[in-house]
């Protein structure tokens, strides 16, 4: 087979692929998801940019895991954006847009999980950061505790799909139920650690508002 032949089998096929994932949703369904994966990568930018602005007076750790959590879910969102918006238009079935959508639509996905990924290892470093702030202390440490908690939230995801496939979906969200409560014990024990340490905020700056960052500071909660 010549390489004009190979590229035209291929170009064929990617189109057959996008044609196939454009028509498996309606016009409506991907409007709608549009508009909300558009709010939530601009609300979570949002959180990210107030949250920073506490952060660059407080410098403390677990809140600097806990802005960047949602700096990577609006990542997350705004591929997730891109992959609806590359979806509408190929419903035009126009051979090029679905050639350039089949391109583009793996890397957007390749991205969005990554981004989910970086989102979930940072949010769970928040909530776990009171437990070893005493500990992790030099540069080193704190990168080896992250790769930590990114290889655990791995870990998550691959046993996760592991029980879904050998046990059942009902068993797999039963895994994940125990999973959410060990992180509401956390969050607990972070609560009544955090009560006993208050933190003092400087003269003539408020302290966080309580209805919008709850449990503020270290005493983080899972927002997913």
């Amino acid at each position: 087979m010549t390489l004009g032949a190979l590229n035209a089998t291929f170009s064929e096929e990617f189109i057959n692929l996008a044609s196939e994932a454009a028509a498996s949703t309606s016009i409506p369904e991907l409007v709608f998801s549009l508009i909300a994966y558009f709010l939530m990568a601009a609300l979570a930018l949002q959180i990210y940019r107030e949250v920073s602005k506490i952060y660059s007076f407080m410098e403390y750790e677990g809140l600097k895991y806990f802005k960047n959590a949602f700096l990577f879910y609006g990542f997350a969102n705004f591929f997730l954006v891109s992959m609806t918006l590359a979806l509408l238009l190929a419903k035009s079935s126009v051979p090029a847009v679905l050639y350039l959508m089949a391109v583009v639509l793996l890397p957007f996905f390749f991205f969005t999980r990554l981004s989910f990924w970086f989102a979930k290892a940072n949010l769970l470093s928040s909530i776990i950061w009171k437990l070893v702030e005493g500990i992790v202390r030099t540069k080193t440490r704190k990168a080896l505790f992250f790769l930590s908690v990114m290889l655990l939230v791995l870990m998550d995801v691959v046993v996760y799909l592991l029980i879904s496939v050998f046990a059942g979906d009902y068993i797999a969200l039963g895994y994940k139920a125990v999973v959410f409560v060990f992180i509401l014990l956390l969050i607990r024990s972070n609560m009544r650690s955090g009560g006993e340490n208050k933190a003092h905020y400087p003269p003539l700056l408020p302290g966080p508002d309580p209805d919008l960052y709850p449990g503020f500071p270290g005493k983080f909660f899972d927002h997913n």
